[in-house]
Parts: C-alpha cells; structure tokens; sequence
C-alpha cells in the first residue's frame, strides 16, 4: 500500500508539472512554444481517477483486497489506506460481534417429544482470515455457513435427554450447542461468542397432559392423606376404647379389693355402728346401759305392741 501511494505522489507531481507547462504561455508550434490544453486535460482527468484510490477502513472492520479478481493476502486494518482505483477493489468486513436470532426454534427429545425454543447466536469473524472467507466462501459466509450448522447442532444435542429432564438440563445443552458450533465453523475462521436459549418449552398438548397427570397425583395424594388420617383417628379410637376398658377394669379391681377389705373388717360391733349411724335421724329413744356398757342389740330395739291395760 505504501508503494501504491508514493506512485499516487508521483503521479500528481508529474501531472501538476505538466499542467504547469501547458499553461505558462509557452509551446511549440513550428515558430516558437504555446499551451497544450488537451494533453492537460488528459493529466487531470488521469489525476481524478487517482483520486478514487483512498478508501478508509471504519474501526472494528477489515478491508480485504483484491486486484484483477485476485484475493490478496494481505488485509488492511482500520484507518486510511490507498489503492489503485479501477485495478483494485476493497470489500469491507465487519469484525465486530454478529447477532443471529432464530425465533420458534423446533427441536425434540429422546422419545422424539416437540421442544420449543428461541435462539441468539452471537459470533464474530477472525479478521486475520478475512481475506480466507472472502475467497473461499464469499460475503454471504452467514448464510451458506453459519445459519445451517446453527440450526443443526441443538437439534443434535436435545435428543440426547429425556423428555422429563430436557428443560431442566438446558444450561448443559447451551454449553454443549457453544462447543460443537465453535468446533464446526472456526475452521472457516469464525468464533462463537455466546448461545442464547429462551421460552424453552414443551408443546401446548404436551402441557395439558403434565396438568392432567399432575391433578390426577395430586387427587391420590389427597386421598392417601384422608386415608391415613382415618386410620390415625381409627387407632386413636381403638386405643381410647382401651384405655377405657382398662380403666373399668382397673376400677373394678380397686371396688373389688375395697369390698375384699371391707368384708374382712366386718364384726357385729361394726354393724350396729353401721346401722344405728343410719337410723339415728329416725330414733326418737335410745336406751343406754346404766353400767356404760355397749349398747343393746339392734333386735332387742324392735318395737313391740304393748298390750292394752284397763
């Protein structure tokens, strides 16, 4: 490029020189010198073609060169650059960061379930290559390279999981899908910068039938729970019922040893005791030994008719 531009510099030195001439008020016409006004429009004409050589490269591109229908090798980075107009041509490449989006992206998984799915692919070209993919694949390298191969490998990667797992498992399978899109195309001298995956989701039929198995789970599992609360309450009524019965029996043993012991404790001192405590509100004359003995026998209490006197 260097020589291209110091040719340019001649170029216009030489022209300017002639112009110069053609116009000083000196020529030759047999007699003596005068201008050449034609010759002078020719350098300057030749002069603005040269001029269509400068082109500029923008920052984050690459300019790839090619002169008769040949690729050169070398690139030109960004800034202001010269080459030869009409002979040359310079085909801007942006090196920067590419976006490619896939919207409804169709997948399956192992048992060949529907997944769906948007995708964003972010790559960007190696710009020592540039002049590589101009010449082998062309401008258009997105979509004979890029979109095929993106549109391929996530396919290839789901069906290895099964449709229980597949959602829970797609950081795994982005980082599969960088892998093998990054082993496919930097070949071509491409590099993968990221795999966007979002709404991954199964199909609308699918979904219902998650519900339904969901709802139908649930319902068992309600109904274990009544089931086993019924058998709580019935083992809480068995043992309830237990511990009544022991209780009664328990209670029937204590009445049967007090009775045990009252019986033992029984003496017919006791049982007049016992049965003048319970007449007493009744008695109207007691009758009391006059030697402070015990009291008489209950039988000889009994009253009798007296017989009637005159």
């Amino acid at each position: 490029m260097i020589i291209g531009i110091i040719a340019f510099l001649v170029f216009a030195v030489v022209a300017g020189g002639l112009i110069f001439y053609s116009f000083s008020g000196t020529g030759y016409d047999g007699a003596g010198f005068k201008p050449m006004p034609f010759l002078s429009g020719v350098f300057i004409a030749f002069l603005a073609i040269l001029s269509f050589g400068f082109t500029q490269i923008e920052p984050g591109h690459v300019g790839v060169v090619t002169s008769f229908g040949e690729v050169q090798e070398e690139t030109l980075d960004p800034g202001l650059h010269y080459v030869f107009p009409v002979l040359n041509q310079v085909t801007d490449m942006d090196a920067r960061v590419r976006s490619l989006r896939v919207e409804g992206y169709t997948a399956a998984s192992k048992e060949q379930q529907d997944l769906f799915m948007n995708m964003t692919l972010n790559y960007h070209i190696i710009p020592e290559r540039a002049s590589e993919i101009v010449e082998k694949i062309g401008t258009d390298f997105e979509a004979k390279i890029i979109m095929p191969r993106f549109l391929d490998i996530p396919k290839s990667i789901t069906d290895d999981y099964a449709t229980t797992v597949v959602l829970n498992s797609r950081d795994e399978i982005r980082s599969r899908s960088i892998e093998a899109l990054s082993k496919a195309i930097e070949e071509y001298g491409f590099v993968v910068d990221t795999i966007n995956i979002e709404n991954f989701a199964y199909s609308a039929e699918y979904n219902a039938e998650i519900e339904a198995k969901q709802r139908a789970e649930q319902q068992v599992q309600t109904e274990r729970q009544i089931l086993a609360q019924k058998e709580i309450q019935a083992e809480q009524a068995v043992v309830q019922a237990r511990g009544q019965a022991d209780a009664r029996i328990e209670a029937a043993s204590g009445e049967a040893e007090a009775n045990r012991l009252l019986t033992e404790s029984l003496n017919p001192e006791l049982i007049q005791w016992t049965a003048i405590q319970n007449l007493q509100d009744n008695i109207n004359i007691a009758l009391v030994p006059s030697d402070g003995g015990l009291i008489l026998d209950v039988g000889s209490l009994s009253p009798t008719t007296p017989e009637p006197t005159e």
